[in-house]
């Protein structure tokens, strides 16, 4: 058994690499492209949440019958989705999907891009305003964005989910305007002071990372350097926002308890193996469906819906205090239909469809150029590169989020297009007169 269990492990570890494989065989990249970066950057979170948590927080270790369950799920999902991510990848390949591809003749100028970078940090102020001052007060937010984060967000997380995903635009906006690696590095430390405000590790890290693929697509000779200096850096920021949370008992046993997703995962399977939990049949993915309802326009919303009945379980009553412990190894798939569900979900996922189509479009040509910046190409990388925008906002939500970012981008296309033509008309007419 413990062969087994250790070819588990190592499967797991494996498949963490999947995106190496995809990039260099399917997309044809060189060892240093994005889907790297944001591989090399992220790998050591996964394998903390893989293997440095379980083997601290569980008794049993990494032998734990319910850790290797929780292990097994995982390698069922990951391999299922990289399935699915190469048979729609070949499939837009073989349409040729860029010829479909919107927007793609709405040229933004630098006056239009600098216009929405404002507009965007504009919105970012005032959302990071409406869910400080609700609650918990502007100055003890600015002064402990953590705290604010986890414990006063409760009936304003719309304003936060804005916030969040407003200032992500307006970093997008604020590189594409001024495409240069010196723009970019300044670029990226400006908005990870920003970021900062919002209290979460994860908005720094995203903005870091982003930063590197915007100067990989810049071709800049410093990228690795870069890397080696700024990333030092980063961990002091995210160590520091730690701090800020954990105060008196910051030490190496709360860290370690920061990657409780295979702990908690660990848990719920070994409470399914011994019979002691059952399956939902559906309730978490039809209760999941409140996700798209804001509480501040429902007050009714249930607490406790989608994976939080999970939660429930082991957590009573932390819902309500905006406690959600996340679950990894699939629970959220499995608690449904069981492995059947992790198959399903894993064929039919829509992170691997969105993600062959965005790769696609991305990479082959005539993919993204940064000199010629259309609507289109702000859309794909937006999605693609900047995680942190419309992380809050699940399905059609954040179709809806894409579309307001459309449509602000096309009102200040047209009126500075307007204003341009009034601008030549006036020119005409002096220049007829005299």
């Amino acid at each position: 058994m413990a062969i087994l269990f250790t070819l588990n492990l190592f499967i797991a570890i494996l498949l963490l690499l999947v995106p190496l494989w995809f990039a260099r065989t399917k997309l044809k990249l060189e060892f240093i492209n994005p889907i790297t970066i944001l591989l090399a950057t992220s790998l050591p979170v996964q394998l903390m949440k893989l293997i440095g948590g379980p083997l601290i927080l569980i008794d049993s270790g990494l032998y734990d019958e319910g850790y290797q369950f929780a292990l097994l799920m995982t390698n069922v999902q990951t391999i299922t989705q990289t399935l699915s991510l190469v048979f729609f990848f070949r499939f837009f390949s073989r349409i040729r999907i860029d010829r479909l591809m919107p927007l793609k003749k709405l040229v933004l100028s630098r006056l239009d891009l600098n216009r929405g970078k404002v507009f965007f940090l504009f919105v970012f102020g005032i959302s990071l305003f409406l869910v400080a001052n609700a609650e918990f007060g502007l100055l003890n937010w600015l002064q402990n964005p953590r705290e604010g984060y986890q414990l006063y967000r409760t009936g304003n997380g719309q304003w936060y989910a804005l916030a969040e995903s407003a200032l992500s635009a307006s970093f997008l906006f604020a590189v594409l305007a001024n495409p240069s690696p010196p723009s970019v590095v300044i670029s990226t430390i400006i908005y990870i002071i920003l970021g900062f405000f919002l209290g979460s590790k994860g908005m720094l890290l995203s903005f870091f990372v982003t930063g590197l693929v915007f100067l990989w697509f810049l071709k800049w000779k410093h990228l690795n350097r870069v890397i080696i200096l700024g990333m030092p850096v980063l961990f002091t920021l995210l160590l520091f926002n730690l701090y800020l949370a954990l105060a008196d008992q910051f030490d190496l046993q709360a860290i370690f308890e920061y990657f409780d997703y295979y702990k908690n995962a660990a848990d719920y399977y070994r409470g399914y193996l011994s019979g002691e939990i059952n399956l939902f049949h559906g309730d978490v993915l039809l209760t999941s469906l409140w996700s798209y309802v804001p509480r501040g326009i429902f007050p009714d919303k249930p607490i406790v819906y989608g994976i939080l009945h999970v939660n429930e379980i082991f957590f009573p009553g932390q819902a309500e205090l905006t406690n959600t412990p996340a679950f990894g190894g699939a629970v959220e798939t499995f608690a449904d239909f069981g492995v059947f569900g992790v198959i399903l979900f894993g064929v039919l996922s829509t992170q691997s469809i969105v993600y062959a189509l965005f790769s696609y479009l991305i990479f082959r040509k005539p993919g993204v150029s940064f000199q010629r910046v259309t609507l289109a190409s702000v859309l794909l990388l937006l999605v693609q590169f900047v995680p942190t925008f419309g992380v809050y906002f699940p399905g059609g939500l954040y179709l809806i989020l894409l579309l307001f970012v459309i449509l602000v981008m096309r009102i200040i296309r047209r009126r500075i297009k307007k204003s341009r033509f009034a601008n030549s008309e006036l020119v005409t007419t002096l220049g007829s007169k005299n």
